[in-house]
């Protein structure tokens, strides 16, 4: 039990609780600091990272920390370029053949910001997060794909190989080794937008997710898997040996995972952050609904089907939190 990410947590008190993007541009902090700077610009300063992602911990009431960078960071610590246009995020600028020439340096050297913002958060005695971005999502962003059902990253792999992610691949199990030897409780894979792939794509794809799993066996336990509209996906993710936990959007039923899982993996989510956004007793009813229906609370995280939309009130995550905190089992 004690290797349990939800034991982890809160020591099998309550049902655990933190929202992805929970210290983003709602938060006082990120206000005060990012401004008008990109997120990887303050990701490089430990103090000013490790400030704005311990403040949802005392602000919000959350469980857990949650590392501040963006999923490219790692990737521009390492020497890839990017460039941030405003209503875009990155947008990579760099060759694409240079993933296949070196995407393994020293990453001791080249990753110690992100380590020192890990060994703040734990000093101060938090439950720290740490995160990577799935291989398949990492490369809509080296491809700029903007398409919503990512057209252009799905006919690369396809007129290519699906080994074309190997790399990331590689990139992803190096970075969750690195940060858990670095003092991180628990690591998330964000990797949002693999519940586009369907048919032979999406059974390479599960192979690639299969070798990350291999890679981070000695973790396993503590591993999260984040992906939207993933049914598709966890259809086939069940008949690998992933044993850590899976978090789902809002389209997903709870049960139904547990079951085609055989109760093998936790289970996190997976409140549509609508409600979050618009808060009151309209929140609490759909959390009230989802809480009534957890399939096992011994092995459950409350969190958002996805992240915290702009304009969501602090307020209202912070309600939130409470309430689930305050949830008889």
């Amino acid at each position: 039990m004690s290797d349990d990410i939800s034991y982890t947590l809160t020591k099998g008190k309550r049902i655990p609780v933190w929202f992805m993007r929970q210290a983003g541009r709602h938060m006082p902090k990120f206000k005060e600091l990012v401004k008008d700077r990109w997120v990887t610009d303050v990701a490089v300063n430990p103090e000013l990272a490790a400030e704005i992602a311990a403040e949802p911990v005392f602000l919000l009431g959350v469980d857990a920390s949650i590392i501040f960078m963006d999923i490219t960071t790692p990737l521009e610590l390492l020497g890839f370029k990017f460039k941030y246009a405003k209503g875009r995020g990155p947008v990579y600028v760099d060759e694409l053949d240079k993933l296949y020439r070196d995407v393994t340096p020293d990453l001791a050297e080249k990753w110690e910001p992100i380590k020192e913002q890990i060994k703040l958060l734990k000093k101060i005695k938090l439950n720290v997060i740490g995160f990577g971005a799935g291989p398949f999502t990492l490369m809509t962003y080296l491809l700029n794909d903007e398409h919503k059902d990512k057209l252009k990253t799905k006919e690369f792999l396809y007129r290519t190989a699906i080994e074309k992610l190997s790399p990331l691949a590689e990139l992803l199990t190096e970075q969750a080794r690195f940060q858990f030897e670095n003092g991180i409780d628990v690591f998330q894979i964000f990797d949002s937008w693999a519940g586009s792939l369907s048919g032979n794509l999406l059974e390479s794809y599960v192979k690639v997710l299969t070798k990350v799993f291999d890679g981070l066996e000695k973790y396993s336990k503590r591993i999260i898997y984040f992906c939207r509209n993933c049914n598709m996906l966890l259809d086939s993710l069940a008949a690998t040996s992933f044993k850590g936990y899976l978090s789902v959007d809002w389209n997903c039923d709870l049960k139904v995972i547990h079951k085609s899982f055989n109760g093998r993996v936790g289970l996190q989510g997976n409140l549509d952050p609508f409600y979050a956004y618009v808060g009151g007793k309209s929140m609490l009813d759909e959390a009230n609904k989802i809480l009534t229906e957890v399939p096992d609370y011994n092995h459950y995280i409350f969190n958002l089907g996805h992240g915290v939309l702009p304009g969501t009130s602090a307020e209202n995550l912070k309600l939130l939190a409470d309430h689930v905190k305050n949830w008889q089992i």
